[in-house]
């Protein structure tokens, strides 16, 4: 009953917000279409901000009405449950995709550009430091809020400044230095939403940025699943060691449930081979937690999120 009355409240939240934003707004919509993994049931309602002023109404909207709300960048790090979301999602797609360079080499991105479109930009403009993003299937936004990172670089190390939007306070940046980068996660609060990153790059011939690119491409396409949908690494690896080389010690490279699979190529990725459920992934990631305990009493923590309600 509860999530009935949440999905009325979602949907009338719909009907209010279409008078005031200048973005669209869908609703009842297939998560799946919104994540790499291609896995996620329904949202009642998502919302694509034009701009700052767009998210702030929504946003606004929200709070003053107990309304849950997720920001969604491009999915590629996300694991939707079966049943759906109880939340309005908002969806940077749309909007916030504007990239500027000055004649320093700082390069400001903002959250929803795809790092594939920035690398290229950088190439473009000769500027190196993030060809380690060429193949991370993100945007600039969730990588900034993950610390992404790749071939032994990570987002933080580029980083000048970041810009949020926080209810109530609105707008405001953070210098790199007000901020603790990890392993795959940022000091961040939780309602901190990233609006964008402004990057302190070097100069390079963008021939040899190029050839790196391409290097880095060979090595992603040679070492990790291409051809099926997943959502990147399923774990963080572990101080010292790879979970791809631990679940494949385990004997778990290939197994499947349903059409959810360990990769054969890499251990560390579940690959959805056709219609896979999250109930499917979900047991999959039980199962290696569960025998990398009790053989190995290694602690095998998610990378990836997972979001969405429970059987009512």
């Amino acid at each position: 009953m509860k999530s009935r009355n949440r999905n009325k409240d979602l949907l009338k939240a719909a009907q209010g917000l279409k008078k005031e934003l200048a973005g669209r707004i869908e609703e009842r919509v297939l998560m799946k279409r919104y994540t790499t993994f291609k896995i996620g049931g329904i949202c009642d309602v998502m919302v694509f901000p034009k701009n700052r002023e767009d998210l702030a109404k929504t946003i606004e909207y929200c709070e003053s009405r107990g309304l849950p709300w997720m920001i969604l960048g491009r999915g590629s790090n996300l694991l939707v449950l079966d049943q759906g979301l109880d939340e309005l999602v908002i969806n940077l797609q749309d909007g916030f995709k504007e990239v500027s360079f000055d004649e320093n080499g700082i390069v400001r991105a903002q959250a929803g550009v795809r790092l594939a479109h920035l690398v290229k930009q950088c190439q473009d403009e000769g500027l190196s430091g993030l060809e380690f993003c060429a193949g991370i299937p993100g945007t600039v936004g969730g990588a900034i809020k993950m610390n992404a990172g790749a071939q032994g670089s990570e987002i933080g190390e580029w980083l000048k400044s970041v810009e949020f939007y926080r209810y109530p306070e609105g707008n405001y940046h953070r210098k790199r230095d007000e901020l603790k980068f990890e392993y795959r996660q940022v000091s961040l609060k939780k309602d901190e939403i990233v609006l964008g990153g402004e990057f302190a790059l070097k100069q390079e011939d963008p021939r040899r940025i190029r050839a790196v690119i391409l290097e880095y491409l060979k090595k992603r396409r040679q070492t990790q699943p291409v051809s099926y949908p997943s959502a990147g690494s399923i774990f963080k690896n572990p101080p010292g060691d790879y979970a791809g080389r631990i679940i494949e010690e385990l004997g778990l490279k290939g197994y499947r449930i349903g059409d959810a699979q360990v990769s054969d190529i890499h251990a560390n990725f579940i690959v959805n081979r056709g219609r896979a459920k999250a109930r499917d992934v979900l047991e999959l990631i039980k199962l290696i937690q569960q025998k990398a305990r009790r053989e190995k009493g290694i602690e095998l923590e998610l990378e990836i999120e997972v979001v969405g309600k429970a059987n009512d």
